[in-house]
């Protein structure tokens, strides 16, 4: 037979710990016990099932509904040394005694894994009588529970009356809360520290803030919804040094460093050194030539839309091809691939694309197209190394990634080697975004070559014919004044020659005879005698 301390002593009992935290969800104790009502006696025991497992008691008329006023729960912390504690539940029931009740059972069940824990409370006959229609308090708090758990509370009336009950449910903290992740051994993830090696491949790894006089975990994995093993592990024993080295392959996002205490159920702790290294993700684009088939795997969780595209004229923009788009997928296979090198694989994040293009370098192209635009007329020719059926048409860009089409022009069908033709182009549709699209029909997937403006390049095909005699006029006007000039400048030569001195030189003669003609019949000859 015990009587229960007072409230005040309860307080102070708990000043006296390691530390009180009043204010937070969660208190600091030294012991765990039963406490009630000043002056109440009662007896209690300790059991893993409810007390009352065979049913409940008609409520007698004269006993009120609402016995129990209140049901409060806190997590407390019981610590035998710093940093080193234990987690339990405090429950606090107030009710108005009643002649009919005998007793209180408190029971504390885990929604996780449906473990019970209950206290019966029977209350001493000697001063039952003086506490009737008074409200008391009976309170417990050796409840022992982890973090994060949630639980259910339940406090019973004894006997066990019909509805005649209170409960509540009521959920730890977790070890984001400041003193349980500070005092609870299984909260000290560590702290790592890492500095990457980019040759040698390694990353130097160092370990601090963990439990001392345990071993750590350190290794390399793959997270995705766990994080995978690559089986690169290192155990740190107590008296080693904190620091170790671990070698990777290949650089990815979800490439982490995790590091937990050596103890049953430790959390963990991941850092992941290239987590920024998105880039990485898209490399990894195979072709099967025997097969046809382009193909492309996720190695690391990331939301992103695959879709094959064809870069234009310029490389600067890779238009996508129809029906290839795979939304959010972990691996894409596209068969039956025309291996052009404009035919590209485009990856969309929230972040933007990225392209790659496999057949860029080293592949030489099965085949190519080639337009030249004269007056009203536009010349294609398409050269195939290889038997092959394809589509030419007009389109027009109405943006970088997006050509709208306008008119089929023909198809060929089992072209080899070169191939041109002719089709009619009236002037007034000239224009830089006029575009010719041609792309192989005999595979599932072609890159479509795209040449646009080639009409517009020459000057003189491209002008309007309003202005073609006006300018033929003008031309054909300064042909016609040079050539006056130029007969003008002839005759104007000739009657300047006779005012010229012409030499005369004859094999015969040593001398030389100077003619001077002055419009008269002077001559006068020089001889060398």
């Amino acid at each position: 037979m015990h009587c229960c301390g007072s409230h005040r002593l309860n307080c102070l009992l708990i000043t006296l710990g390691l530390f009180i935290s009043c204010s937070q969800g969660v208190e600091y104790i030294t012991t765990c016990g039963l406490r009630c009502s000043q002056g109440l006696q009662w007896r209690s025991r300790n059991m893993t099932t409810r007390y009352h497992e065979s049913g409940c008691h008609q409520q007698p008329s004269s006993m009120p509904s609402n016995i129990f006023e209140d049901l409060k729960i806190l997590t407390v912390l019981k610590c035998m040394k710093e940093r080193q504690c234990s987690l339990f539940l405090k429950v606090k029931g107030t009710l108005i005694l009643n002649e009919h009740i005998r007793g209180v059972e408190i029971c504390s069940s885990s929604t996780e894994d449906f473990s019970i824990q209950c206290i019966t409370v029977k209350f001493n006959k000697h001063n039952y009588n003086e506490f009737i229609a008074q409200p008391v308090f009976v309170e417990y708090d050796c409840f022992s529970t982890s973090i994060a758990e949630r639980s259910s509370v339940t406090i019973r009336t004894i006997p066990y009356y019909c509805g005649v009950d209170l409960q509540q449910e009521h959920r730890v903290e977790d070890c984001t809360d400041k003193d349980i992740g500070r005092n609870i051994p299984t909260c000290r993830v560590g702290k790592l520290d890492y500095v990457i090696e980019k040759k040698q491949k390694t990353l130097s790894v160092q370990v601090s803030d963990f439990l001392e006089d345990h071993a750590y975990h350190v290794r390399l994995c793959l997270k995705w919804i766990v994080c995978e093993d690559l089986r690169t592990s290192a155990l740190i024993e107590v008296e080693d040094p904190k620091a170790v080295t671990l070698s990777y392959s290949y650089i990815l996002p979800c490439l982490c460093i995790e590091g937990w205490s050596a103890l049953p159920d430790a959390r963990r702790i991941q850092v992941c050194p290239f987590k920024n290294y998105t880039e990485e993700l898209w490399n990894d684009v195979t072709y099967n030539h025997i097969l046809q088939e382009l193909a492309w795997q996720l190695s690391c969780p990331f939301d992103v839309d695959v879709t094959l595209c064809s870069m234009d004229e310029n490389n600067e923009h890779c238009i996508d091809v129809q029906d290839s788009l795979h939304k959010a997928p972990l691996q894409v296979t596209y068969s039956r691939i025309d291996p052009h090198p404009k035919l590209c694989m485009k990856f969309t994040t929230d972040k933007g694309s990225s392209v790659r293009c496999p057949f860029a370098y080293g592949y030489l192209p099965a085949w190519n197209m080639s337009v030249t635009g004269q007056l009203n007329k536009l010349q294609l020719t398409l050269f195939t190394q290889d038997k092959a059926e394809f589509k030419v048409a007009l389109c027009n860009r109405t943006s970088a990634n997006k050509c709208d089409p306008i008119e089929e022009l023909y198809v060929t069908a089992g072209t080899v080697g070169a191939y041109s033709a002719v089709f009619n182009f009236p002037q007034e549709d000239c224009d830089s975004n006029i575009c010719v699209q041609g792309w192989r029909t005999d595979v599932e997937y072609s890159a479509r070559v795209q040449i646009c403006g080639v009409f517009c390049k020459q000057n003189v095909t491209c002008v309007p014919s309003q202005f073609l005699w006006p300018m033929a006029i003008t031309v054909i006007l300064l042909i016609t004044v040079t050539l006056v000039i130029f007969t003008g400048y002839l005759l104007f030569r000739a009657l300047q020659w006779p005012n010229q001195k012409v030499f005369l030189y004859s094999s015969q003669l040593s001398g030389s005879i100077d003619i001077d003609v002055k419009g008269t019949s002077d001559l006068n000859i020089l001889s060398s005698a």
